[in-house]
């Protein structure tokens, strides 16, 4: 994970910062975390109420995995500066970490009452939401976050869209299930015209085409996202081949057979689907969908 500290400069609004402080910053920003926790101990014994070595030896504690440390010296920095914006950040972060979302969310909360802009944490409430399927207070952090930062949070507010499509799609709820795919198309466009050849986005887009029931666009989102598997020369069969992309492009191969399949193409339906099982090759939904399009066939003996 890497730290709200890491990524936005702790000394922005700091004027006077010792020679002893930037030594053991410098320590944490190498990888040192023992030289940088003795500097940060000796400097506390010193000053026990020095926030930022508070702050930064919490962060070296994160680094060991010496989590309780982390709280006990984010809560110390809180009692020194109840605004302290970083404490809270540093608490939800490691509460998030341990899987104790209910803590981090309370955390995350206090640090955005302070600054309710920060995309950074508005991002990790929005996952801790998605966990919690509170699937409209996501979207409305995600959709803050795009209004404030659209290359990086756009993916996480369609992603929020179609879950909550899905959840409504679930519960048989299609006019509403339907009006988030749309939501979720629209974002997909956006995001496409920030990069056109992003593999995931036309994935997505291709998903959103289906669920609305434009099957030829569907197929031609997903056609261009397997090319771009296979022009990464990414083997299928190799052992470097992430879980992700595997994943991924199993997922894409199924979905555009289910298109094949509601177009009544029952053998290109087939091919989809034997490549996608050569990636996954015992799931059981893609072995039904292909002796569903075997039966199809009249190719009985092959659907069962």
């Amino acid at each position: 994970m890497t730290l709200y500290i890491e990524k936005y400069n702790i000394f922005n609004s700091i004027n006077d910062v010792h020679d002893d402080i930037t030594l053991g910053f410098s320590y944490l920003k190498l990888g040192l975390y023992v030289d940088s926790l003795e500097q940060f101990d000796f400097i506390l014994k010193v000053n026990s109420n020095n926030l930022i070595a508070l702050v930064l030896r919490g962060i070296t504690y994160f680094k060991l995995g010496k989590y309780y440390n982390v709280l006990s010296d984010a809560n110390k920095a809180l009692e020194i500066d109840p605004t302290s914006t970083s404490s809270f950040i540093l608490l939800g972060e490691t509460y998030f970490t341990l899987g104790e979302y209910n803590e981090a969310l309370v955390n995350f909360n206090k640090a955005l009452e302070v600054n309710p802009n920060n995309t950074y944490v508005l991002t990790l409430r929005g996952e801790i939401y998605l966990k919690f399927r509170q699937y409209g207070e996501a979207f409305l952090d995600f959709k803050i976050i795009s209004e404030l930062d659209t290359n990086s949070a756009l993916q996480e507010l369609i992603n929020t869209l179609l879950f909550h499509g899905e959840s409504h799609y679930s519960l048989e709820q299609y006019n509403e299930a339907l009006l988030y795919y749309k939501k979720a198309f629209l974002n997909l466009n956006k995001a496409l015209e920030i990069n056109p050849l992003d593999v995931i986005t036309l994935h997505y887009r291709g998903e959103a085409y289906f669920k609305l029931g434009h099957y030829y666009k569907a197929f031609y989102d997903l056609e261009k996202a397997l090319k771009l598997y296979d022009d990464a020369n990414v083997a299928l069969y190799s052992s470097r081949m992430s879980l992700e992309i595997k994943s991924n492009h199993a997922n894409a191969l199924t979905l555009q057979a289910k298109i094949c399949f509601n177009l009544q193409r029952y053998e290109e339906t087939i091919q989809f689907l034997s490549k996608a099982l050569e990636i996954n090759p015992k799931n059981k939904t893609i072995l039904t969908l292909r002796g569903g399009a075997y039966f199809y066939l009249d190719q009985y003996s092959n659907a069962i």
